[in-house]
């Protein structure tokens, strides 16, 4: 193979690897979207949602437990 063809085919095999690896969906997921999609703001976003859930449900859990002990009383 001369060195122009295999110049064309290493261009056209490394063009196809970077179109591929940019067509694998845009996703803030780390776990699915690869080595490249690592976004540090998405990853603190994500962690924030987690962290207000947490407080969602720990202040819940705190207002069923309040209100159980008052019917405990009232029992």
């Amino acid at each position: 193979m001369k060195e122009k063809d295999m110049k064309s085919v290493i261009l056209a095999v490394v063009t196809g690897i970077l179109f591929f690896s940019g067509c694998a969906g845009q996703t803030t997921d780390p776990r699915k979207g690869g080595l490249f999609s690592y976004d540090p703001q998405a990853y603190e976003r994500r962690l924030a949602e987690r962290q207000a859930k947490l407080d969602a449900v720990e202040n819940d859990t705190g207002r069923q437990r309040q209100e159980s002990r008052k019917l405990k009383r009232q029992l």
